[in-house]
């Protein structure tokens, strides 16, 4: 069963600049590893729920313009979500099912990475034909070696709300995540047991926001003013709260709550 949005992809150019960035946004910042059959490294920034961001830059450049060309692609643009994953806890059950539906998806193919403290990671994944649209993954090692939850920072008190999906055509991306997901998506809409997908009819198919949300934006507010951070910040509806953070390498990024 597909459980939910797991991660958001973010690419950098600079990883350890990257971390540094995220770590100036008050997230809790963990070392990842090297993707051998990529050419891609990473760090992850840990949210409440189980999510994350992950930073991912590239150590092989001609590799990963072969093995993950969307994402070299996304390096070259102004906007450097990457994409988004999704968390099943039986990937074979949900390829089959995915297929039966009409959606065309690989065989689950296996992962793996090591960390700096040299402890294996390893899981398996499966992706549509569609790069644009999300992958699957199943942990083969323990999740916690992968991800664990933010011990510090604000990722303690966000919660990945949605991500917001440009697609071409609204009706035929409906279709398709429908085919995906197994299940029917109000006007574009489909909620999951972690996050929500929002399509988007702009004329381009990529993933064009996160939104997070926090338990108390005031607790953002403040870490974010102690840390210098540039944000906006719109009032809606006097007590819901919208921040936009200006320095994200890219990644186009609000967080949303209320002040209770």
């Amino acid at each position: 069963m597909i459980i939910g949005v797991d991660h958001i992809l973010i690419v950098v150019e600079d990883l350890e600049l990257a971390s540094e960035v995220y770590q100036k946004l008050g997230f809790q910042v963990l070392p990842g590893g090297r993707h051998p059959k990529m050419g891609t490294q990473n760090a992850l920034a840990p949210l409440a729920d189980g999510t994350y961001l992950e930073l991912i830059g590239f150590f092989d450049m001609a590799l990963a313009e072969t093995a993950v060309p969307h994402l070299v692609r996304a390096l070259h643009s102004s906007n450097r979500l990457g994409g988004f994953v999704l968390e099943t806890n039986d990937i074979d059950a949900d390829v089959a099912a995915i297929r039966n539906r009409g959606l065309e998806i690989g065989d689950p193919s296996d992962g793996e990475r090591l960390r700096p403290d040299g402890q294996r990671v390893a899981w398996r994944s499966a992706h549509p034909a569609d790069p644009w649209m999300p992958f699957l993954i199943q942990d083969v090692t323990p999740r916690e070696l992968r991800i664990g939850l933010p011990t510090f920072g604000v990722g303690q008190t966000l919660h990945l709300n949605d991500v917001n999906v440009g697609v071409v055509d609204a009706a035929t991306a409906q279709a398709e995540y429908q085919k995906l997901l197994g299940i029917d998506g109000e006007e574009g809409w489909f909620e999951l047991y972690r996050g929500a997908i929002i399509l988007k009819d702009v004329d381009t198919a990529r993933l064009l926001q996160i939104v997070l949300e926090a338990d108390n934006p005031l607790e953002v507010i403040n870490a974010w003013q102690g840390g210098e951070v540039l944000y906006d910040q719109q009032i809606i509806g006097g007590m819901g709260i919208t921040l936009q953070p200006l320095e994200t390498l890219g990644a186009p990024m609000a967080v949303t709550g209320r002040v209770s």
